[in-house]
């Protein structure tokens, strides 16, 4: 059975073979941040606990896809039923995660059941109440018991306070998906009159249930990934640069800042996320510390006051570029490109004098 004018968005307009085009191609940004959640487990012990929630959600990202691309109802329940699914596998892991190992399976073979039973009486009733509700239900418990962990788990005051900014931005980020849902169920009709004028292709930017896909796949990502760090050996460290866009965004922003160097015997660190320090009384000032954005955990270099460090990093998908960087005796000027860091090099010299060592901390 065919659900006709199911979403704003005219069906059939492009192809005659994909019902909502543009709410169906934006499905893929739950199957994006799916697989790069788990491109980050991939070398991890305990990757397939890791991964539940990302099949989770490009579980969601096909089966809304399937239903937007044929508009049927039974392509609806599997629409429905995934955001269950995908949820499920969060409130598995924030309960479970310091329990045995037989608690985990039996608790998650009791919740999969249950899962199974509710989604069959609801595709058999087609009822439209239990199903809100219970979502509602488990984002709640997911919500306040992620507090709780964050209270328990991360001790340090500017890790905390990096978490709370990707809770706050993540739930920004969701919750306007869902005003622009709404929007689009309201003013279907003065959308789709402006769409007609505005003409395609730019008229796929009102297409709003298609931003609902984008802006929730985004928040979703937040908070798995943020679920995933409280629940593992992580928990309390440094956030590193194993999130994808737009965690680095709203972490770190711009990467610029200022190195000075002196004479000393112990390392001091002065401004918003100072990174550089050791013997030498280095210090580090700007808005973001000079190399906060390295992947990797620590690097040192060695050199002198007269010529201490030459870095460079290295951006995706380009190959290694230099830092800017001048120097004296006693001072190092570094300013860092607004890029995204996957690692750094660092070249020492030797020419005399007292050594000074950098260390280097993501």
């Amino acid at each position: 059975m065919l659900i006709p004018n199911s979403f704003c968005e005219e069906d059939h307009i492009i192809t005659k073979y994909i019902a909502e085009f543009v709410n169906t191609l934006t499905n893929v940004t739950y199957l994006y941040y799916a697989y790069k959640g788990i491109q980050a487990n991939s070398n991890r012990h305990d990757a397939i606990l890791r991964n539940l929630p990302y099949l989770g959600l490009a579980g969601v990202g096909i089966l809304s896809a399937l239903f937007h691309a044929t508009c049927k109802d039974w392509t609806q329940w599997g629409d429905d039923t995934s955001m269950l699914i995908a949820t499920s596998t969060v409130l598995h892991r924030v309960f479970t995660y310091d329990k045995s190992l037989k608690y985990t399976v039996v608790s998650g073979s009791s919740l999969f059941v249950f899962m199974v039973a509710f989604i069959a009486w609801h595709c058999l009733t087609d009822e439209t109440l239990m199903h809100p509700v219970l979502f509602g239900i488990e984002i709640a418990f997911v919500g306040l018991k992620t507090r709780s962990i964050i209270n328990l788990r991360v001790a340090d005051v500017a890790v905390q306070k990096q978490v709370k900014k990707l809770v706050t931005y993540g739930g920004v980020i969701f919750v306007s998906g869902f005003i622009l849902w709404n929007i689009d169920n309201a003013f279907c009709s003065s959308l789709t009159d402006a769409k007609r004028s505005i003409g395609m292709p730019w008229s796929f930017i009102l297409e709003l249930h298609g931003w609902w896909h984008i802006l929730t796949g985004i928040g979703a990502y937040i908070f798995i990934a943020l679920v995933e760090y409280l629940t593992s050996e992580e928990a309390g460290q440094a956030l590193g640069q194993s999130f994808a866009w737009p965690v680095g965004l709203i972490l770190w922003g711009a990467r610029t800042g200022r190195a000075d160097v002196g004479d000393g015997k112990r390392g001091v660190e002065l401004g918003d996320g100072g990174v550089l320090n050791g013997n030498g009384n280095t210090h580090a000032q700007g808005k973001v510390g000079v190399l906060e954005t390295i992947y990797e955990r620590k690097k040192s270099a060695y050199g002198n006051m007269d010529n201490l460090i030459l870095p460079s990093i290295r951006p995706y998908n380009t190959a290694s570029v230099p830092i800017q960087a001048t120097s004296s005796r006693h001072s190092l000027a570094v300013s860092i490109p607004s890029s995204e860091v996957l690692s750094i090099s660092v070249s020492s010299y030797h020419h005399g004098g007292d050594p000074c060592t950098i260390a280097v901390n993501s």
